[in-house]
């Protein structure tokens, strides 16, 4: 159940860094 919280918070963080432009953090990530 954790581990699915903390993919969750970190789909957030990616969207909101995608959101603001941040398309350099995906490959980044991947």
């Amino acid at each position: 159940m954790y581990m699915l919280w903390e993919m969750f918070v970190t789909f957030l963080k990616i969207g909101a860094f995608t959101f603001g432009g941040g398309f350099a953090m995906i490959p980044i990530i991947q």
